[in-house]
């Protein structure tokens, strides 16, 4: 569901991206069901909260900072993404980005779609 733009370990990160977002995605597109900013930004919440805590742990690296977007594609699907910056123990610098593919925007509430047409939503994830 995710594709893995950069990374170090990129086998097994997509393995566990793909894995916590197929999971948290499975409801967005439910016929009936509707999904507002608060509820979305909470299934998101904890799914990134796993990744960076794996990332951490594996790669011993630090967590520095972090952007979550929702974005409209066109009128009838939207899109989310992330982009999680890591400090490794050398120093240095990676990044893990990724992004849905499209989704439906019919599955939103009509507040969070008509909010959402007017432009990009972005989030800092705090460490």
């Amino acid at each position: 569901m995710f594709n893995e733009k950069n990374s170090g370990n990129v086998g097994e990160i997509i393995e566990v991206v793909q894995d916590i977002f197929q999971e948290v995605s499975k409801n967005l597109n439910r016929v009936g069901f509707y999904v507002s900013l608060e509820e979305l930004q909470g299934r998101y919440d904890d799914a990134l909260k796993k990744i960076i805590l794996d990332e951490e742990r594996e790669r011993n690296c630090r967590y520095i900072s972090g952007e979550f977007k929702i974005s409209a594609l066109d009128e009838k699907n939207y899109q989310c993404s992330y982009a999680l910056y890591f400090e490794d123990a050398d120093e240095s610098y990676h990044v893990l980005e990724a992004q849905t593919k499209p989704l439906d925007l019919n599955c939103l509430t009509e507040d969070f779609r008509a909010e959402l047409l007017q432009g990009v939503m972005s989030f800092e994830i705090e460490k």
